[in-house]
């Protein structure tokens, strides 16, 4: 059986991506989305910290013991990191899978997307955690040190080819969809500013100037805010083309409009401000 100098490739694993990712996670993370229930994003959160802190552990245990055995190539430290490499892979296996149902809740909580955008990602996620519960599952605790890296091979390539892409876009869709919210909420302001004014001109209490010329370019604004929206959703599908460049690249794509939405979003809100005190001088 081969040993672990025959797999000095598999040696270097490193910890998955997504703990890497958990930090556009931690940045899109709303305290509004915090509150109690049975099972939300926070308990989800919390439980994927927790799996972070035991995966963490097993991966220094099996890379001490992996060092001793290499040192030392004994059969009885050939054992023992043996367990230790199940122990660090099972762990992996679970990792992914509680990532991946944080990202559901977030999204489950997040409430500028659509029905159909929730439910086409869950689809794509729910596929995932079966698949990692399953693939956890397949670890025996008999296994040969070639099964658990040819195991571990198979949960990598599973990464590569579909969670990572199914990762970038949830967390592109946790970042548009707090855009669309925000856009949103200042829109229905902006009704029932546009609301008050119409009232007010009838009533003869509100001159209209210069109110009919701010609404086109509120109306340009929002404009803007909807076509980065429309953008940014073709830019992250392109990681499923055909001739598709990592998903880093497509999400990175994918975020430049919705940067450039914030300076719209600050702005928008600016002229709700100047409509408002407007508003309120000329009913002095």
């Amino acid at each position: 059986m081969h040993g672990f100098d025959s797999h000095r490739g598999l040696l270097k694993m490193k910890k998955p991506v997504q703990i890497v990712l958990i930090t556009f996670f931690i940045i899109f993370l709303s305290p509004l989305a915090l509150y109690a229930q049975d099972f939300n994003f926070k308990k989800a959160f919390e439980d994927y910290q927790f799996s972070l802190g035991v995966y963490s552990d097993s991966f220094s245990d099996y890379q001490k013991f992996k060092d001793a055995y290499l040192k030392n190539p004994t059969l009885t430290l050939k054992e023992d990191a043996r367990k230790k490499t199940l122990e660090m892979l099972k762990s992996r296996d679970e990792l992914q899978k509680v990532y991946l149902t944080a990202l559901r809740m977030r999204l489950v909580e997040n409430n500028g997307l659509t029905t159909d955008e929730k439910v086409s990602l869950f689809t794509k996620i729910d596929s995932e955690v079966a698949w990692y519960l399953n693939h956890k599952g397949g670890y025996q605790d008999g296994d040969t040190l070639e099964t658990l890296f040819n195991k571990s091979g198979e949960a990598e390539s599973r990464y590569k080819s579909n969670t990572s892409q199914i990762v970038y876009e949830s967390l592109f869709y946790i970042s548009l969809g707090d855009e669309v919210d925000l856009r949103i909420t200042q829109e229905a302001i902006y009704k029932n500013l546009t609301d008050t004014i119409n009232i007010g001109v009838a009533e003869g209490k509100l001159d209209i100037n210069p109110f009919n010329r701010w609404f086109l370019d509120i109306a340009d604004v929002i404009g803007k805010l909807k076509a980065n929206e429309v953008l940014s959703k073709t830019s992250i599908q392109k990681m499923y083309g055909q001739s598709t460049g990592s998903p880093t690249g497509a999400y990175n794509s994918s975020l430049v409009p919705l940067t450039s939405s914030i300076k719209l979003l600050s702005q928008f809100n600016s002229f709700l401000i100047e409509v408002l005190t407007s508003i309120k001088n000329q009913q002095k």
